[in-house]
């Protein structure tokens, strides 16, 4: 492949060959974590195998018990409900404000009950949530607040880094992500008790692991001792392999040209759709800094008689690069729809979430992970060819 369109142009083989010549001693993943820390201005960082197991990890240093409810939005990704589930919490699905599309305060505040232990909103696409009025509720009722970044790096809300407003931020590498190991993730936090107990939940509840990362290994005698405790309580083994952490810090590195890239690409959607009455962008409001995983629209074909099947098979007749649908809400899923908790009185079915619902089959998510902005000019210009048609 050549090099200027290879999204791996930084030192990941360098790290990995020297990743490989040390003997895999885990200096990779310290440096990495250190590295994520430093950038985003935290004391903690903890490096594991994927965003999922990241939201696992919170959940579960969060202390979320069965029977405990956790609020989350239901247009995202299901692993950010999945984690719950781990966990034996409820999932309750609050919803999302129809111009940003994500997770509404207000709605956030009608579903707040005494079983509410957690709230994890989601900076979709690549935007923060309104998170002053989430930390605020939270905040009366000593919940923990768990931001799911896996679609946002560097991210800005109100000046703060999204992932840095919560009691944690995950992060993920999966291959679409801003940054790529082919999987991995990252958990952040200011908090060492809860730093702690996320990193032994990571690595099999193992007695030696401090919320820190160990620069060295607890002496021999001691480990080999047939008398050593090595797990507190019954947990995975997320640990993030050493090559891929090697991944990921070459690709951390580069983490501001990365983010730059894919905002300067959504500029030019931008451009194509500003005299468009019926592809309506997600809004971002003042203050904020979007990292745009992806530039989402809301389609109102109505206006033009067209579905969103119909504009995107125009779209790619015009050469436009195949895009994705947004995710059935996750309670409508063949996993969670009829899903009930009798104990809160929980049913997942159509009609919890209306504006959610009404926003998800008209949601398109064009592509910014382009290598070239040669290649971005082009789907911008198929895009603008596809509104003109329709427009005709």
């Amino acid at each position: 492949m050549d090099e200027m369109h290879s999204r791996f142009k930084g030192k990941e083989l360098e790290y990995i060959k020297e990743a490989l010549d040390r003997g895999l001693t885990g200096t990779m993943n310290q440096r990495l974590e250190s590295e994520f820390a430093k950038k985003f201005g935290v004391k903690y960082a903890i490096g594991v195998n994927s965003g999922t197991s990241a939201l696992h990890c919170c959940v579960a240093a969060a202390e979320i018990r069965p029977g405990d409810e956790v609020i989350v939005p239901p247009l995202t990704f299901a692993s950010t409900a999945f984690s719950v589930i781990y966990c034996g919490g409820i999932p309750v699905f609050a919803d999302v404000d129809p111009q940003t599309f994500t997770l509404d305060p207000n709605e956030v505040k009608k579903k707040i009950s005494d079983r509410t232990k957690a709230i994890i909103p989601v900076a979709l696409y690549g935007l923060s949530p309104d998170m002053d009025p989430i930390i605020e509720l939270a905040k009366q009722r000593e919940i923990t607040v768990i931001e799911d970044c896996a679609e946002c790096y560097l991210g800005k809300y109100k000046g703060r880094l999204a992932g840095t407003i919560g009691d944690f931020g995950i992060f993920s590498f999966e291959r679409s992500k801003h940054i790529t190991s082919g999987n991995g993730g990252m958990i952040i936090t200011d908090k060492p008790d809860i730093a702690e107990m996320a990193r032994k939940f990571s690595v099999l509840g193992y007695s030696t692991l401090r919320a820190a990362a160990a620069t060295s290994k607890p002496p021999k005698e001691i480990i080999q001792n047939p008398d050593f405790d090595r797990h507190m309580f019954v947990a995975p083994n997320y640990r993030l392999p050493e090559l891929c952490a090697a991944m990921a810090l070459a690709q951390f590195e580069q983490i501001d040209e990365i983010v730059q890239m894919r905002v300067r690409i959504a500029r030019l959607y931008e451009e194509a759709v500003r005299d468009c009455s019926w592809l309506v962008p997600q809004k971002v409001p003042s203050g904020y800094e979007h990292s745009y995983w992806t530039y989402a629209m809301k389609l109102e074909g109505e206006k033009k008689g067209v579905d969103w099947k119909a504009f995107r098979r125009i779209f790619l007749e015009e050469k436009g690069e195949p895009f994705y649908a947004a995710w059935k809400l996750n309670y409508l899923e063949p996993a969670l729809n009829g899903m009930e908790f009798k104990e809160s009185g929980i049913r997942y079915g159509p009609g919890l979430c209306p504006v959610a619902e009404e926003l998800q089959p008209r949601l398109i998510q064009l592509k910014t992970n382009f290598l070239s902005m040669r290649t971005a000019e082009e789907q911008a210009s198929s895009l603008k060819r596809t509104i003109r048609r329709l427009d005709k």
